[in-house]
């Protein structure tokens, strides 16, 4: 009788130790669950390829010089800040753990259609493959719902990478004739040739003297003026109207990209751009086609179309360089302005 009770307290002790072992480890289950985390730790001195497949459609971003471009579209550079959103959404926003029921994928927009998003290393190396669900709470949400490729588990991600993507195809792609990638200071000259019945051969930003501050008052930043060379000799622009033709220029975007091979610059017009630092970068302008005009930008080697309204502004008559112009301008109206 007494071993039949030894033995009975003994199962009686490990159950209620296997009872207390069970609601902790389901105690750590539950703050498993719900704390934040990352979904990989990914260097990011190693993603040097981005993959995006969404249905039939399939874009690659390749990193070269520490350069986003698209090398399937004539090497176009990718625009940087939707390249580093898309990054850091991926692997920089924390996650919750929402669950591991396979059943509750349609719930969270996940399934065989969704896109899918795959940071790679230089060698091709999967690095990180992320299946998009909805927007949490709903698709303009800033947050979303994502699930790793080859796991069950769905989780809440503090960020919604498609947010980076715009309505293009392919997306991400920088359309400034200038790219934003290349570093440039403000306009400092800009040459005009390859065209005798064109009057002005260039335009420049000079320093205007630097005005003693009044007394009392804070010290002013410094002026400038901008001056128009002409064959009968040189003319001072209007500030504003000067300042919005060589911001025009910095925004100028492009509607195709060609093969750098493109035979359309028989008869050429040149534009030499200089920044403060003294680089210099030429544009050509070439024939026309059925879409506007062939420019080429020498510094990258890229051959693209501009719409014909955009090609006209190129060269500013003497009238939107001296006078008042008016709103909104004709180059915010070929060029608005956009955030990115």
């Amino acid at each position: 009788m007494s071993r039949l009770l030894v033995a009975l307290a003994a199962l009686l002790t490990l159950l209620v130790l296997g009872e207390g072992a069970l609601r902790h480890n389901q105690r750590q289950a539950r703050a498993t669950e719900g704390r934040l985390r990352l979904l990989a730790p990914v260097p990011d001195d190693q993603i040097a390829q981005i993959e995006i497949r969404a249905g039939t459609r399939h874009w690659r971003y390749v990193l070269r010089d520490s350069t986003w471009h698209f090398p399937a579209y004539h090497q176009a550079f990718a625009l940087d800040r939707r390249i580093e959103h898309l990054l850091k959404s991926l692997t920089q926003s924390p996650a919750t753990f929402v669950s591991a029921e396979l059943g509750d994928l349609p719930h969270y927009g996940l399934g065989p259609g969704s896109v899918r998003l795959t940071l790679l290393d230089a060698g091709g190396r999967p690095l990180l493959e992320v299946l998009q669900g909805r927007g949490a709470p709903d698709p303009r949400a800033s947050e979303s719902y994502v699930q790793r490729v080859g796991a069950d588990t769905i989780f809440h991600l503090h960020a919604h990478p498609l947010h980076a993507l715009d309505a293009n195809d392919p997306p991400l792609l920088d359309h400034r004739v200038l790219p934003q990638a290349l570093p440039r200071k403000a306009l400092q000259k800009i040459t005009f040739t390859g065209d005798p019945a064109y009057p002005l051969k260039s335009l420049r930003r000079e320093l205007k003297a630097i005005e003693i501050p009044t007394a009392g008052m804070p010290p002013q930043g410094p002026t400038y003026d901008w001056i128009a060379t002409y064959p009968d000799g040189e003319k001072i622009c209007l500030a504003p109207s000067a300042y919005a033709y060589a911001d025009f220029l910095k925004r100028l975007t492009w509607t195709a990209l060609h093969q750098p091979d493109t035979d359309a610059f028989a008869k050429t017009r040149f534009l030499y751009l200089e920044d403060e630092d003294g680089l210099i970068d030429t544009l050509a302008l070439g024939a026309t086609n059925q879409n506007g005009h062939y420019l080429r930008f020498h510094t990258t080697g890229h051959v693209l179309t501009i719409t014909p309204e955009k090609a006209k502004l190129l060269f500013p008559t003497f009238s939107t360089l001296t006078d008042p112009l008016p709103h909104p301008t004709p180059y915010t109206q070929a060029e608005p302005f956009s955030p990115f």
